[in-house]
């Protein structure tokens, strides 16, 4: 007897699935425009997955210190930093309006206080 293989899901399937996801909270739904767009939003959803990874073996033994955890989370800011102010010169250079997301906004005041201090 051969081994049944289970059958790849439908087209429709596949689309039910999605829609269910986007109900889910948390859930972002985005159209891109893009190639490059399309790339970053690739990398974007495996960095949300080892993010969750992350936090999980933080602190934990074999995984992951809190203070390399606090070094990789500055780099990371770094680079949520860096791109935001490419996306603004971007915009600007076009006459497109680009609004910064609440959390880079507080992060950056929270900066400038501290270094006013």
């Amino acid at each position: 007897m051969t081994e049944k293989q289970p059958s790849k899901p439908s087209w429709q399937e596949i689309q039910e699935k999605k829609m269910n996801m986007a109900k889910e909270r948390g859930a972002r739904v985005l159209k891109v425009n893009s190639p490059l767009g399309s790339t970053m939003f690739d990398i974007l959803r495996q960095f949300d997955m080892a993010y969750t990874h992350f936090k999980a073996r933080l602190g934990e033994m074999d995984g992951i210190s809190h203070e390399e955890g606090e070094e990789l989370m500055a780099e990371g800011r770094e680079i949520v930093m860096a791109f935001s102010e490419y996306t603004g010169r971007l915009s600007k250079r076009i006459r497109f309006r680009y609004y910064t997301p609440r959390e880079i906004e507080a992060f950056m005041k929270t900066e400038q206080k501290e270094e006013s201090e």
